[in-house]
């Protein structure tokens, strides 16, 4: 089946995603657990390629023969019900309307009210400039931990570890160039199975551009650049 489908695509394929296996993996592993409901167990550790990870969604995940609805554009109208009811947005709302100036909430707490009002997983939130220095601080306070070895003189760099962690922990995210589009479609993909059960399309071919997206968001990556036979680990 998958073979099948694949010849139907015109994409470059690539010979890995670039996992080191240092933790990224794992934490590749969950997303795709949680936007696809299942539970893999030992399995990961017999696969290869991304390829085999949609052979075990496939065993795992009920599959239709016909198109269902638009998983995104369930999300967006759901999306913008919960954008009334929880941050009294009013007025015209469209997939273009960036999240940015739509309400005075802050990321971290619309994310948080969003995500309870849908019944979906927890939205992924990005770090704002505050989170971005704060990262800054502390990989130069990590950094500089080592060459206080050898020059006492600079201990105070280390004061940078705890104010890094201290910046990123109260970071309330940053929307950026967000649309609620944007989210939407973040929210499908990141509830691939619970929407399938609300009558989104659940075709086989649309659970694999939704495994390639997914795994793009997560690691940074270019989701028409993955195929079957791509690697996982580097």
């Amino acid at each position: 089946m998958l073979a099948a489908m694949l010849e139907a695509q015109t994409r470059t394929d690539t010979d890995t995603i670039g996992l080191a296996g240092d933790g990224d993996d794992v934490d590749l592993i969950r997303a795709i657990e949680g936007s696809f409901d299942v539970q893999f167990g030992n399995d990961p550790a017999k696969w290869f390629t991304v390829g085999d990870i949609y052979d075990a969604l496939l065993t795992r995940i009920p599959m239709s023969s016909t198109a269902g609805l638009c998983a995104t554009s369930m999300a967006f109208y759901r999306i913008r019900a919960a954008l009334r009811c929880t941050a009294g947005v009013r007025g015209r709302v469209t997939p273009a309307t960036k999240l940015a100036g739509l309400t005075p909430l802050p990321p971290k707490l619309l994310f948080a009210k969003l995500s309870q009002e849908m019944g979906v997983r927890t939205l992924p939130n990005t770090l704002s400039w505050w989170g971005g220095v704060g990262v800054v601080a502390l990989l130069s306070g990590v950094v500089g931990a080592f060459f206080v070895l050898q020059a006492h003189a600079i201990w105070p760099v280390l004061l940078l570890i705890p104010v890094g962690i201290a910046m990123i922990s109260t970071d309330v995210g940053g929307y950026h160039s967000t649309t609620v589009g944007d989210l939407a479609r973040t929210v499908a993909i990141r509830n691939f199975r619970q929407f399938a059960s609300d009558g989104a399309d659940s075709r086989p071919e649309t659970l694999w551009r939704a495994l390639c997206v997914l795994i793009a968001d997560e690691i940074q990556f270019d989701a028409d650049q993955i195929s079957a036979t791509t690697r996982l680990i580097a």
